[in-house]
């Protein structure tokens, strides 16, 4: 088990040792989940650090779905801070591999370990770095669309749905509803985009 654990994000370099005695405080494993069980819903008090060790989970949002692939932590950055309650839903896509630990034995005991703790600062100024990194300014409604996308999703290489009628996605990019729905056509012929009924699939 330890060569899949030092492979998810947190324990990038921990070493065997270090490893045994974090079992020997609480114990954990990678435990089995069925393909569509929910393991968590937006608005919930987040209770612990859930990786996604192997498998495809759905992230939902009302308005947008995101499909990743693991190893994949979920959510860290709602942990601690004034907002500890889950950002989206999530539900496994596919049969996963899932590692689970409370926040009383992250706090008490994993935390504490110093790579550890490293691996959690960096993770989190990573993700606040991409959030508040300058962006190009968008001048066309083909760049409007895929910045927006951008900011959206996790992983600059998942599948995206959006759940939008055409007016609320012209609104939320300033555009004429006429000349989006031209843009949308083109990338669809052009195989970037699949357009269904108020539904956008976005592949990688």
């Amino acid at each position: 088990m330890y060569g899949r654990i030092v492979q998810l994000p947190l324990f990038t370099g921990i070493s065997g040792t270090d490893l045994l005695e974090l079992q020997d405080r609480f114990p954990f494993s990678i435990e089995p989940i069925d393909a569509g069980t929910k393991l968590l819903v937006a608005g919930e008090r987040t209770k612990g650090l859930l990786w996604i060790v192997s498998g495809t989970v759905r992230r939902n949002l009302p308005w947008m779905e995101e499909s990743l692939e693991g190893p994949l932590l979920i959510e860290p950055e709602r942990l601690f801070g004034l907002d500890n309650t889950t950002a989206a839903g999530w539900k496994a896509e596919t049969a996963l591999e899932i590692l689970y630990i409370s926040k009383e034995n992250v706090v008490r005991h994993l935390l504490r370990n110093a790579i550890v703790r490293l691996n959690f600062m960096t993770l989190l100024s990573s993700a606040l770095q991409r959030k508040s990194a300058p962006l190009e300014v968008p001048r066309t409604v083909e760049e409007k669309l895929w910045s927006f996308v951008r900011s959206a999703r996790l992983k600059p290489d998942s599948q995206v749905t959006l759940h939008m009628k055409m007016t609320e996605l012209a609104e939320r990019l300033d555009v004429s509803r006429l000349v989006l729905s031209r843009t949308l056509n083109t990338l669809a012929r052009e195989g970037k985009i699949e357009l269904k009924r108020e539904t956008i699939i976005i592949n990688g």
